[in-house]
């Protein structure tokens, strides 16, 4: 899908995606400047998903299951920073009535 694209950085799977994805062989594979992939609940990948992708190797590991372990849910217990990721349904008006209920749990 994205296989040698070395100036990738990011990509964006809206998280109110009620389907999980599954990222296929050398899907990423030479992407040496991804950094963020946001992903849904319960997504996989099959080895060598992300071989040479030296960031998110050197961030999490060497296996494709231990990538996808590590971006799927990492924003679970930060809400504010969920919004800020995920574009396609985030407003002003969202983002402010988050802080402000993270503001009254402080």
């Amino acid at each position: 899908a994205f296989s040698d694209c070395t100036s990738l950085v990011t990509v964006i799977v809206p998280l109110d995606s009620q389907q999980p994805i599954e990222i296929g062989f050398k899907s990423f594979g030479g992407c040496s400047a991804l950094v963020n992939l946001v992903l849904p609940q319960e997504s996989n990948a099959i080895k060598y998903a992300f071989e040479e992708c030296a960031k998110l190797q050197g961030r999490f590991g060497l296996s494709a299951f231990k990538i996808v372990d590590g971006l799927v849910g990492r924003f679970d217990k930060f809400p504010v920073h969920e919004l800020c990721y995920d574009h396609s349904s985030t407003t002003a008006q969202k983002l402010r009535l988050c802080i402000e209920e993270q503001d009254e749990l402080e």
